[in-house]
């Protein structure tokens, strides 16, 4: 890796002990991008406390100041000491696994144990699967990654002559030459539409006219699937809820791991009767969500939540509740049914 001379002085070997502290410890004045930059550097020092303290700052970042860095042109090394670190914030993985400069070693490596979302973007990545065609081994060991992508990939490979047809044999990968980290090519200088998309669905607004969100609209709907699931892990409000409702279901779930999410919209979320089920589902697998009451109702009250987390959640519910329930007709019977039964058995007693 070639390290840019503004930042030598807080990493080379000869830098002193107490720089290289001060700079793990996030306290030197230096953007985002160099601050992560820095610390992915120090997490391999030589001197035991450096390192240490370099992990726990990075391990400390913010998600979505993460995120925003991630976005643009890092080093292939610096991607892969944020993947080691964050290796369970699916977000951030997401990102990673969207990144150009992202090395075959830690996209493998994302491939073969990372989420269902995880797995999928790298699926989705036709740019490099060509490139590295192995990638399909690694998916194929990943419990989370089911029968329909593997089969899809499969297909779209074979089509590129990357592995053999079926009944051929086993796949056939290329040889890929083994990736050097070097400093990564200048970025392309986005146009001016592309930035002024960036500013305006990246940034909050406290009011947002009908007008404007048509225009969000229009402009999202021009977005490639691998920008809306970037603008999925960084939009605004208005994107989030663009988004959410669009057809690709990889770029709809994903705007469930956008950090700056609230609790507002997930509880518009559950009692939404367009939302797909598969996001409910997702919904009910976040036990901070959970813990809120409106959010746990409004799940049990959607006809699209699966019956068995309906179930599940209904015994969360309170009496008046329950009641309700059982006298819905927007539930369905058998949800209906057990409510009557709960409530029958409560009078009971």
């Amino acid at each position: 890796m070639k390290i840019p001379s503004a930042l030598e002085k807080f990493v080379s070997p000869q830098t002193p002990k107490e720089t290289k502290l001060s700079a793990a410890k996030a306290v030197l004045p230096m953007g985002p991008k160099d601050l992560v930059t820095v610390l992915s550097i120090l997490v391999h020092d030589d001197d035991n406390d450096v390192r240490e303290t370099a992990q726990k700052s990075l391990e400390g970042i913010p998600s979505h100041l993460l995120l925003t860095v991630l976005e643009g042109n890092l080093d292939s090394a610096v991607i892969k000491a944020i993947a080691d670190i964050h290796k369970y914030d699916e977000a951030i993985l997401v990102m990673i696994a969207l990144n150009r400069n992202t090395d075959d070693e830690t996209l493998s490596f994302l491939a073969s144990t990372g989420s269902e979302t995880v797995a999928n973007v790298i699926a989705e990545n036709q740019t490099r699967l060509i490139r590295n065609p192995s990638l399909l081994g690694y998916l194929k060991t990943n419990p989370s990654v089911g029968k329909s992508v593997i089969d899809r990939t499969e297909t779209f490979l074979t089509s590129v002559d990357k592995i053999a047809p079926k009944g051929e044999g086993a796949p056939v990968y290329d040889e890929i030459e083994p990736l050097q980290i070097r400093e990564p090519a200048e970025a392309a200088p986005p146009d001016s539409e592309l930035i002024a998309i960036d500013a305006e669905l990246k940034t909050d607004k406290e009011t947002v006219t009908e007008a404007e969100k048509e225009s969000f609209y229009k402009k999202v709907q021009r977005l490639n699937v691998a920008e809306k699931i970037k603008l999925a892990l960084l939009g605004n409000k208005e994107a989030r809820d663009i988004l959410l409702k669009d057809s690709n279901k990889l770029v709809s779930s994903t705007v469930l791991k956008n950090p700056r999410i609230t609790e507002d919209e997930i509880a518009k979320v559950v009692n939404s009767r367009s939302i797909p089920d598969d996001i409910l589902r997702q919904v009910a697998t976040n036990k901070e969500w959970l813990k809120k009451y409106n959010i746990k109702l409004g799940l049990v009250n959607n006809p699209k939540t699966p019956l068995t987390i309906a179930l599940r959640l209904m015994g969360q519910l309170n009496e008046k509740d329950v009641q309700h329930l059982a006298k819905s007709k927007n539930v369905s019977g058998a949800l209906a049914s057990a409510a009557k039964k709960a409530v029958m058995q409560k009078e009971k007693n």
